[in-house]
């Protein structure tokens, strides 16, 4: 496993999401892209663009240090080394539709609503690729503090007019691979006494 791949593999996954649900709901014309929303990106209508424009650190990130980890090897005995702390990043997307008319695409952008309300923790088998640990979650937020000025300025330095845009975040870390050699716990002592 790959654990660095996971920012495309996130990509992957809101794009397969949304396919999945477009179908499931009659949608078969769709086309769900991860490209940059630019016109000239554009090969098909309807498009949904689900894209991710901002990478950064999450707000509570603290100075950390390597922290214990137990784990089992192949017979079952208890294994334990420290590994450096994972980073947690938020990775944020801008949602937007490319249709062929208003109606069709405050239609579409009406089911990603839909469908992201429906799916704020993805797991399991709706991860797709390799970057993911069994037991990883994503959760998928609205971002709240997005106002009309930040649509404004994001379609503004796209060089492209504005469009209707949603924006979401997703919470996600990134582990270490470095480990140290393992751990030996004291689990007695013996004490003799000499006279």
């Amino acid at each position: 496993m790959s654990q660095f791949e996971v920012i495309r593999d996130m990509g992957e996954t809101l794009k397969e999401l949304l396919k999945e649900s477009f179908k499931a709901n009659g949608f078969t014309t769709v086309t769900v892209s991860t490209d940059k929303p630019k016109k000239d990106n554009i090969k098909n209508l309807p498009t949904v663009n689900c894209y991710m424009y901002h990478l950064g650190f999450a707000q509570n990130w603290r100075e950390r240090t390597d922290s214990l980890v137990s784990t089992h090897d192949k017979q079952g005995n208890v294994v334990e080394f420290f590994r450096d702390a994972p980073a947690y990043l938020n990775a944020n997307y801008i949602v937007s539709v490319w249709g062929n008319s208003p109606g069709e695409e405050n239609l579409l952008l009406g089911l990603v609503v839909k469908t992201f309300l429906e799916n704020t923790i993805l797991t399991g088998p709706s991860l797709k690729g390799d970057s993911f640990y069994p037991d990883d979650k994503l959760n998928m937020h609205p971002n709240l503090q997005a106002d009309h000025n930040d649509v404004m300025s994001f379609w503004r330095s796209m060089s492209e007019e504005l469009r209707p845009s949603l924006f979401y975040f997703i919470r996600f870390r990134v582990e270490s691979d470095r480990r140290s050699s393992e751990v030996t716990r004291v689990i007695g002592k013996d004490f003799a006494l000499r006279r």
